[in-house]
This record gives structure tokens, C-alpha cells and sequence, in this order.
């Protein structure tokens, strides 16, 4: 998948590839009941499934996707609105009746379809139509129907007979170019709103973590300077007290050896104070032994130092 593509471009591109296997799908289901009602798949079918067969070997690869960027999802929705364009054309001039006629399908079949014709193509036109307005937004909504709108009006008048009245197909073509520019604006306008909300949802979650990163520097700073004090009334304390008694006993162990011996008492007192409160602070900073080991490795671990 190309860097250049929106993840927009990158859904409608999966739904574009999507559609191109449903239609080739219907073909081969075409063909095949053509085969089984006793009729060979002359050139009529093969050359209505060309478009499709076109469009797949073009676009359901990704050779194609590198050197067009991200106008590859455009070009190919650009050549399927044209090959439906062609195909509603030659629908509403009696195309259908004549071709399958050609293709030796059995007159009462052809009746059939005379009377109820297939979906008309025009509907498969708003699809590309459609997918060019969520990968494109309102630009790529007006630039493709445009375009649809072109290839309706030229091909339609192309293909129209001549006994057939203007008015009435100029009043057809309004509806259906109101139809080509309405729904893919509409569409446009929806995922354009949802984008903006896709970017305040990013936005927010941005800001949530910057906010989460602060409130933990400022929770990891608060607890330093904890320590810092912890530290500071504990050991330091005991320390300065420590280095106070032994200046003293220097002192003592010239001039009073047997009051000397008494202080020496006291300063193993402090020192053992001092390596307890130590403990305790070093204790403090650790993971409970519940969170580190589990309860049951708690247990363990209480008994272990109650035994020693």
C-alpha cells in the first residue's frame, strides 16, 4: 500500500477491489448460463465483460499503485464511472434486447428481458462516485460527477435515436445528474465530519497523554524529594550523630579509657539504629512483596526471614 494514500483512500480502495470481484463474478455467472442454456458464449458477453476484465487486471494488482500515488485510486474510479457511463448509454438506446439477440439467446428469454430489463448501470455509477467522495472529499465529489454528469449527457445523446424525443430524455437527464451530484456531496459532507471528529478524538488522546506524562514526573518527582527528606531525618541524622561519638570517644581513649568503653557501647547502639532506619527506607522504596511475588510467594518469603 502506498505511503502517499489517506487510510480514506486505503478503505475505499479495499471496497473498490471488492466491487471489481462481484462484477467479475456476475460475469462468470453470465457465462455460464449462457452455457447452460444450450447457447455457446459468443463475442456479445466477452465484450460486455471486457470493461470489467480491464479494470481487474489493472487495478486488483498493485503494479499500478507506485508510479500513480495517490491518484491511482482516482484513475481507476475515473475509468469505472466511464465503462458504466458507456453501459447505461447503450442500455437506454435498446441495447440490451439486441445484444443478447446477437448472442443466439432464445427469443423468449429476450422477451423477458425486453419487458424486465436488468438493474440499469447508471446505478453503478454512483459507486465510484460515491468512494471518490470518502477518499477525495468535496473536491473529488465535484470533480467526479462532473465527470459522470459529461459522460451521461455526450453518451446519451449519442446513442439516442432519432425518433425519439429530446424533452423527454433532457427531463430524464436532470433527475439523474441532480442524483450524480447530490449523493456524492452528501457523502463528502459526512466524511469530512467524521474526519474532523477522527482529528479532535487524536487531538485529545494527545493532550490526555502529555497530561498522563506530566502528572507522572511530577508523582515521580514528589516521591524523590519524599526520599530525599526519608533520607535526609534518618540517615543523615544517624550519620552526623555517628561521627559526633566517635570524635568524642578519640577524645575519651586518651584522657578516660573506662568512660571511653561506655561510649563505645553507645555508638554500636546508634550505629544500629542508623542501619535500621536505613533498612526501613530501602524497604519503602520497594515493590510490596505481594505485587512482586504473588501471595503465596509472599507467604513464602515472610516465613523465610521469620525462620532466619
Amino acid at each position: 500500500m502506498s505511503m502517499d494514500q489517506s487510510p480514506a483512500m486505503r478503505d475505499a480502495l479495499r471496497i473498490f477491489r471488492l466491487t471489481l470481484i462481484a462484477k467479475l463474478l456476475f460475469v462468470g455467472l453470465g457465462v455460464l448460463a449462457l452455457v447452460g442454456l444450450g447457447n455457446p458464449a459468443g463475442p456479445g458477453p466477452l465484450l460486455r465483460a471486457a470493461p470489467t476484465l480491464l479494470l481487474a487486471l489493472l487495478f486488483l494488482p498493485s503494479w499500478l499503485e507506485r508510479p500513480l500515488g495517490r491518484y491511482y485510486l482516482a484513475v481507476g474510479l475515473g475509468l469505472d464511472i466511464l465503462f458504466s457511463s458507456l453501459e447505461a448509454a447503450l442500455l437506454s438506446a435498446g441495447w440490451p434486447v439486441d445484444r443478447f439477440s446477437q448472442a443466439g439467446v432464445p427469443p423468449q428469454i429476450v422477451d423477458f428481458l425486453a419487458v424486465s430489463p436488468p438493474v440499469e448501470p447508471f446505478f453503478f455509477v454512483l459507486i465510484p462516485l460515491v468512494l471518490l467522495a470518502w477518499s477525495y472529499g468535496r473536491r473529488g465529489a465535484l470533480l467526479g460527477s462532473t465527470w459522470a454528469a459529461v459522460l451521461y449527457l455526450y453518451l446519451g445523446l449519442l446513442v439516442l435515436p432519432r425518433d425519439s424525443r429530446l424533452g423527454a430524455f433532457l427531463v430524464q437527464s436532470v433527475m439523474r445528474i441532480a442524483l450524480i451530484y447530490l449523493v456524492p456531496l452528501l457523502v463528502s459532507i459526512l466524511a469530512e465530519r467524521q474526519r474532523r471528529q477522527h482529528a479532535k478524538l487524536a487531538a485529545a488522546h494527545q493532550r490526555l497523554r502529555r497530561h498522563t506524562a506530566t502528572v507522572e514526573q511530577l508523582a515521580v518527582s514528589q516521591e524523590r524529594n519524599r526520599l530525599a527528606r526519608d533520607l535526609h531525618d534518618t540517615l543523615s541524622h544517624s550519620l552526623s550523630a555517628l561521627t559526633v561519638q566517635l570524635e568524642a570517644l578519640r577524645a575519651l581513649l586518651v584522657h578516660d579509657p573506662a568512660t571511653a568503653q561506655d561510649a563505645m557501647g553507645e555508638i554500636s547502639a546508634l550505629a544500629r539504629h542508623g542501619l535500621e532506619e536505613s533498612r526501613q527506607a530501602i524497604q519503602a522504596l520497594r515493590t510490596g512483596p505481594v505485587e512482586a511475588l504473588g501471595l503465596s510467594g509472599a507467604l513464602r518469603d515472610s516465613l523465610r526471614g521469620l525462620q532466619e
